[in-house]
């Protein structure tokens, strides 16, 4: 039997859930016989951007649609062969794991060269394309720039700043959204009532909130819980398969921490792990609650207490009230701090624990600190004393700062690394001032480096990759990696750690001589002379 999200993806354009600016646009663009040669479909996993790009592709083949319409029959050979994934004229590639040139030349370039065996389009969708290697994507732009008329790229992807500028300017792009909670809910509420099965509004509250806004997680979900094999599901028959945080639990953690009631708020968390509670998803659970407090004491008209009952939602309103702003970044600083430590921790609920002395102001000033141990997030004399009125928007500000900084000293001084607050796109923005920085010290580390690609930024610094190990050994040299993380740190005002990985798929040997003259050469303005 296919899960869930197999047997209900939807086969028409009508059956979509959400991304109805999109749906129009592509649906128009069939009408009027007016399809692009390539889309570019981004956004977050499980939205439906392969499930309409095989739409489009169903559409644009049907023998049967007449024209200025857009849905495809669903009857016809060619729509049956493609919602089975037996039509040869539609190809599904997945980017992640043909990331290599020869597999782009072999699946695509070439095969895009012969018309399609009987249908009038050739699709090729490429799931995940932010995957390819640099050198696949050169290879796929030339193709991309002059695609034979019978040629139709659908190139799907979660991350649209890996792809390089050449290839986003020659596709029509169209960016997907989370799926909002109605949408979602009236979706959940057909199959269940297809399956003729009874489920409870509390467990498809339950089911969105825990799908954040993928709708396949969603219908994943759904599809675990009719395996139960009840007629009637209920919160209570969830409970084992959704493991979840009760939200009263949540409520009465958060009580405790207001009160400066300390030691309830420990006996609650060490109640919570002699039941085998996982911490991790308490400690998201708390984050989200926290984060449902702010937007309410904002004034937002955001429905983020839908999923709550009436009950709870009269107890987040009073809370709101209750918290103070200050109070309120304070606990969420701290709490994220925390939930990155409970992984680490020998004992889980040694985190929040601390977090619980952190925020009720029960950390002693005569106790001393071993050399060896890890300098505490926050302590009393480092926060700001809680005032019970509310204060300025300067004062919010200044405390949120002092709360940050705190807690990136902190996560430093444990990790031994030095955290950034530079993005990866700021740092892509003066990556060529740090090549020319470098060029007057070290021409030949500039040829290196360029020949790298930026990939991200996390608690480790700033990541990089190389085609090659040798470049990869050679920037990885202490001597190499201070110079240039010296350069990065006087062009973007901060030491950054460096981090060069060997790229996946690629080869692990030194580069051919030939190449490194040539490319080495070019960026001087020269050429190799035989």
């Amino acid at each position: 039997m296919p899960t869930i999200y197999r047997q209900y993806r939807p086969q028409k354009f009508s059956s979509i859930s959400g991304q109805n600016h999109i749906v129009q646009t592509i649906a128009n663009e069939i009408a009027t016989n007016k399809i692009a040669q390539a889309y570019l479909f981004f956004g977050p996993r499980g939205v439906g951007k392969t499930t309409i790009a095989r739409l489009l592709a169903k559409s644009v083949n049907c023998t049967n649609r007449q024209p200025g319409t857009f849905e495809p029959c669903d009857e016809c050979s060619s729509c049956t062969e493609i919602t089975a994934g037996r039509n040869i004229d539609v190809i599904e590639i997945d980017a992640a794991s043909h990331t290599g040139v020869d597999n782009v030349r072999e699946n695509i370039i070439d095969n895009a060269q012969f018309k399609p065996t009987k249908s009038p389009f050739k699709v090729f969708i490429i799931d995940e394309v932010h995957m390819l290697s640099t050198s696949a994507f050169n290879a796929l732009l030339k193709t991309l720039e002059e695609p034979p008329a019978h040629i139709i790229f659908v190139l799907a992807t979660t991350e649209m700043h890996k792809l390089p500028a050449t290839i986003i300017s020659r596709c029509q792009r169209f960016t997907f959204k989370k799926i909002a909670h109605d949408e979602m809910l009236n979706r959940l509420n057909q199959i269940a009532e297809t399956e003729q099965i009874k489920i409870d509004k509390d467990v498809m509250e339950k089911i969105i909130h825990k799908s954040d806004g993928c709708l396949r997680d969603a219908e994943s979900l759904l599809g675990q819980i009719m395996s139960l094999n009840l007629k009637t599901i209920t919160a209570e028959d969830i409970k084992a398969l959704l493991p979840t945080s009760s939200a009263g639990t949540i409520i009465n953690f958060i009580e405790y921490l207001v009160e400066k009631k300390s030691a309830p708020a420990l006996d609650l968390i060490s109640n919570l792990a002699e039941n085998g509670i996982n911490l991790d998803q308490f400690a998201l659970d708390l984050i989200q609650t926290l984060r449902d407090l702010m937007i309410l004491q904002a004034g937002s008209q955001n429905d983020n207490l839908i999923e709550y009952d009436e009950a709870t939602q009269k107890t987040l309103k009073k809370l709101s009230q209750t918290l103070t702003p200050t109070q309120l970044v304070k606990l969420i600083d701290l709490t994220l701090a925390r939930r990155i430590e409970i992984r680490q921790s020998p004992l889980p609920q040694l985190p929040l624990e601390l977090l619980v002395v952190n925020f009720t102001g029960d950390t002693s000033e005569n106790i001393q600190t071993p050399p060896s141990t890890p300098t505490p997030i926050a302590t009393s004399s480092t926060i700001p004393t809680i005032t019970t009125s509310t204060p300025s928007d300067a004062t919010i500000k200044t405390t949120t700062h002092k709360i940050t900084d705190t807690i990136k000293s902190a996560i430093s001084n444990i990790t031994h690394k030095t955290l950034t607050t530079k993005t990866l796109e700021e740092i892509s923005a003066k990556w060529p001032d740090v090549c020319t920085k470098l060029t007057s010290c070290n021409p030949s580390l500039v040829f290196i480096l360029k020949m790298c690609q930026l990939e991200k930024v996390d608690i480790d610094g700033l990541h990089i990759s190389s085609a090659y190990k040798f470049h990869q050994e050679k920037i990885e040299e202490i001597k190499t990696k201070k110079i240039v993380e010296g350069c990065i740190a006087e062009i973007l005002g901060e030491k950054i750690n460096l981090v060069c990985e060997l790229k996946a798929g690629e080869p692990e040997t030194k580069p051919n001589e030939t190449t490194d003259l040539t490319t080495l050469a070019a960026e001087f303005g020269g050429e190799v002379v035989e």
